[in-house]
């Protein structure tokens, strides 16, 4: 990945105030957020093998199957499964983060175990707790993530690693899930490590696990591959909110190009377009006639239902929108022009905070991944994509052969896409080729 895309890639995952959650507004949305056909791990997609491949340095290029991190410590065992699960999973409470247990309980015993697919893989899942309480400076700052994505978290990650070796070491430190509470009013956001907030206004216990609500599942499974499918609202010049450019986010496994052929076997036409307010968008020739429907006279446009879909139209000049074939478009699409689709899922214009993806569901009580505060559940989408990582990069399946396409592919999408990781489990690189 080049490093334009690289720094795209660190803007874009700063989240909501209380973690990644479903952009609502009617401001300026100008940050940029956090998937070729084939998403991510699809088995049609074409990579390195998983195998023993090797670099110019002779070295080990990527992981083998039954490749797992190990933490190395005998003092550094588990509160909760077993030191010899396939994925570990660190919850580190950095500087006396309030309200650290019960986030940590609730994430171990409301979240991973409970939610599937997480739930079916526990048994794989060991979770350890640091505590980093030295008074260092971290340089945890919040990072604004635009009017709707809300605010995120980050600190320095060679100065978290470090802490963490010190505590606990491990034989690959990026091997490791780690999730950082820290004290601090901004939300979550997903990296190599990842970052919560835990706000010390909040008033109680209560408060403090409904603001998180879902927040580290979702967060991890950016790790693992999954798109936001929140909407970024719109922009007041017209202009279409773009978050990830679309060559790169439809290769994550929750979004695609028009049609959404990873879950769906047909689309309806852009004639067959008409159920929704913002249907008329693709009709308006001009730049004007565009942006004079359904916004007042500063531009703005209301979202009635509260629901992050927003009835007015956005114009580009650059080119023109590649179902609607029209300068003109949806500001978010509330249509579904899916056909044939797997149970539970659609074709909806709108995703990775920009209108330049498909996504598989409509609104935020569809899915974790669209607002985690409003469902308990994956869409199906997004569950059958992370129910396969575990199966094959989390299990005893991973040398199996119907997981060697998968593997190829997502090690494809792990170098080429993925900002975060270049390694889940057994899969992405050896340690000594990064």
């Amino acid at each position: 990945m080049n490093s334009f895309l690289k720094l795209c890639f660190g803007i874009v995952i700063a989240c909501a105030l209380y973690g990644c959650s479903g952009g609502g507004g009617g401001e300026d949305e100008t940050g940029t957020p956090g998937d070729s056909p084939s998403g991510a791990g699809s088995s049609s997609s074409s990579g390195s093998s998983s195998g023993s491949g090797s670099g110019q340095s002779g070295k080990q290029e990527y992981l083998a199957p039954g490749s797992y991190t190990s933490v190395t410590s005998p003092s550094c065992l588990p509160f909760e499964g077993s030191e010899n699960a396939e994925l570990k999973i660190l919850f580190i409470n950095l500087n006396g983060a309030p309200y650290f247990d019960a986030l940590v309980e609730d994430a171990v015993q409301r979240q991973f175990k409970t939610i599937a697919p997480f739930s079916d893989y526990y048994a794989n899942l060991a979770f350890y707790r640091l505590e980093i309480n030295d008074g260092q400076d971290y340089q945890c700052v919040g990072t604004d993530g635009g009017a709707h994505s809300g605010s995120g978290l980050s600190c320095d990650d060679d100065k978290i690693h470090q802490a963490i070796m010190e505590q606990c070491p491990a034989d690959d430190i990026h091997g490791l899930i780690k999730i950082v509470f820290a004290s601090s009013p901004n939300g979550g956001a997903a990296g190599e490590v990842i970052y919560i907030g835990a706000n010390p206004e909040w008033d109680s216990e209560e408060d403090a696990l409904y603001a998180q609500r879902n927040t580290v599942v979702h967060e991890v499974g950016h790790n693992f591959g999954l798109a936001d499918l929140y909407g970024g609202g719109f922009n007041k010049d017209g202009t279409p909110v773009t978050g990830w450019p679309s060559d790169m986010s439809r290769q994550w496994g929750n979004l695609d190009a028009p049609g959404c052929s990873k879950w769906c076997n047909g689309f309806k036409p852009a004639s067959e377009y008409t159920l929704s307010t913002s249907a008329a968008c693709p009709g308006f020739g001009t730049r004007s006639e565009c942006l004079a429907f359904n916004r007042d006279a500063g531009g703005s446009c209301s979202d009635d239902d509260g629901d992050g879909h927003y009835d007015c139209c956005s114009w580009s000049e650059e080119q023109k929108d590649d179902y609607f074939k029209s300068s003109c478009a949806p500001a978010w699409g509330a249509e579904d022009i899916g056909l044939n689709c797997e149970a539970g899922a659609g074709c909806y214009y709108g995703g990775a905070y920009g209108t330049n993806s498909w996504r598989p569901v409509k609104s935020k009580e569809d899915s974790i991944m669209y607002d985690q505060h409003y469902s308990d559940t994956f869409d199906s989408v997004s569950e059958r994509e992370l129910r396969e990582t575990l199966r094959c990069c989390a299990s005893s399946d991973d040398g199996t052969a119907s997981c060697s396409g998968f593997r190829n592919g997502y090690i494809t999408f792990l170098d080429e896409y993925q900002p975060y990781k270049q390694r889940l489990g057994s899969c992405g690189r050896a340690p000594g080729s990064r």
